[in-house]
């Protein structure tokens, strides 16, 4: 069971400090002569205080170990980080080491920006510690399957919930929902604007579209295409669903600069005590802990679709991955091998709030806010959501069409009905040209996790 994976102290458990061999060309591969010191670059595309003191106390400790190798870390902020590292690619300027978003794969892998750590991470000897859902879904399933080759090692695992102000529901003499429809009917319930309180943390902005597609696929069963790959979003209740969903923010339930929120702002809006639910990771822990106080929130469990099913979208949050022109492929996986020991790993998800990749063996339970993500993802009733596919231009569509798309119908520029065709149609032509060239690959499937 994941509860007895989740965040607890590893006992003794030896960190791993050498690169486990490698076949194939040793080309790149070399780290210099033993008396030669190497320099490799590392960027962080999500940098925060906390990420920054980890990863600063983590290099220290790795150069200690290997004094012939020399960690430089850069960051750059999540919204410029897709951009910056395609144009990198292409100009052959990659840092080393980088945190890859699983999604960029569909785009950098065809580009040739990555370099396969598959004969690195088969000869690893964690291997075999990793969780089921890690070793079977984000290893095999989501890389090996789809790409023939392991291109990134995850840093933890990540999964919606909901987060609540308990308070706000109580005095409003509201259950703490289970269902979709119950999140409506407290979204409206919940919103004062008198008191500058709001039901529902809206994201409009970037990636604002993830979360309309987190209802829609509750109305699917899960899944995001037909046998032909058509999308889904063609099916009436699609469009039913998408106008029930941004009704939250056209019928005032959320605040109105809401069509602006990204990632910060919905999180602050419910730190700030601005609005009552807030569909987010587990990384929200830590802001809500710092702002609030205990007795006024909790994480509860994703809401079940009609057909009694919880359909959520959990993985790896990002991973590490080494640029194909690196002049530095042995240091690289060496870093990345550190960064990945269960303790190493076990101490960064305790900083940064996730779910660490290997089993517990201490099987220590999980108490507080992090129970509702656990609850989620043991529930025998939770299934993950199939992926919106695995073609080229999904890095396109995510990075910007999706969200303007909707924006659009937010704004009044455009029908609802002609918003879900112009995201139909762009999901449609990928996938059915993806299949074409590809006849093996077939639509994205509802899977069972396997979370122990």
């Amino acid at each position: 069971m994941l509860k007895k994976m989740a965040l607890g102290i590893l006992a003794g458990v030896l960190l791993v400090t050498s690169a486990c061999s490698s076949s194939g060309s040793n080309e790149g591969k070399s780290s210099g002569s033993k008396n030669e010191k190497v320099e490799i670059s590392f960027l962080d595309v999500t940098p925060s205080p906390d990420r920054t003191k980890y990863f600063n106390e983590i290099i220290a400790a790795f150069e200690e170990a290997n004094p012939d190798i020399k960690v430089k870390m850069e960051t750059v902020p999540w919204d410029q980080a897709f951009n910056k590292l395609t144009m990198q690619g292409a100009s052959k300027t990659m840092p080393d080491v980088m945190n890859m978003y699983p999604a960029w794969l569909n785009t950098f892998v065809p580009a040739g920006y990555l370099e396969p750590l598959t004969a690195d991470y088969d000869a690893w000897s964690d291997k075999e510690k990793l969780t089921s859902f890690v070793s079977n879904i984000t290893m095999e399933e989501q890389q090996r399957k789809l790409y023939k080759e392991i291109y990134y090692m995850p840093d933890a695992l990540m999964s919606g919930a909901l987060f609540v102000r308990k308070d706000w529901f109580a005095e409003a003499n509201l259950p703490l929902p289970t269902s979709w429809e119950e999140i409506f009917a407290a979204s409206e319930k919940l919103t004062d604007p008198a008191k500058n309180r709001y039901g529902w943390a809206f994201r409009g902005a970037r990636a604002g579209f993830d979360q309309v597609f987190a209802y829609i696929t509750s109305v699917t069963g899960g899944e995001t295409y037909e046998k032909d790959g058509t999308s889904v979003l063609f099916r009436p209740e699609a469009l039913e669903a998408f106008v029930k969903f941004t009704d939250i923010y056209k019928k005032g339930w959320a605040p109105k600069d809401s069509i602006n929120w990204g990632y910060q702002e919905m999180v602050q809006g419910f730190t700030s005590g601005v609005t009552g639910m807030l569909n987010q990771t587990t990384e929200v822990i830590g802001a809500a802990k710092a702002t609030l106080p205990d007795e006024a929130w909790t994480v509860i469990p994703w809401p079940k679709g009609a057909d009694g099913k919880r359909y959520i979208g959990a993985g790896a949050n990002w991973g590490y991955s080494v640029s194909k022109d690196s002049k530095h492929k042995e240091a690289s996986w060496k870093f990345i091998a550190f960064l990945s020991t269960p303790e190493n790993n076990l101490k960064y998800s305790n900083a940064m709030t996730m779910i660490p990749i290997f089993k517990n063996e201490g099987g220590s339970a999980v108490d507080g806010p992090m129970q509702g993500f656990i609850d989620t993802l043991d529930d025998p009733d939770s299934y993950l959501v199939a992926n919106l596919g695995n073609f080229p231009e999904l890095g396109e569509f995510r990075e910007g069409f999706m969200d303007a798309e909707v924006q659009k119908y937010l704004l009044n520029n455009q029908t609802a009905e002609q918003t879900l065709k112009n995201l139909g149609d762009f999901l449609t032509k990928a996938q059915q040209k993806y299949m074409k060239e590809n006849p093996d690959a077939g639509v994205p499937q509802v899977t069972k996790p396997e979370m122990k």
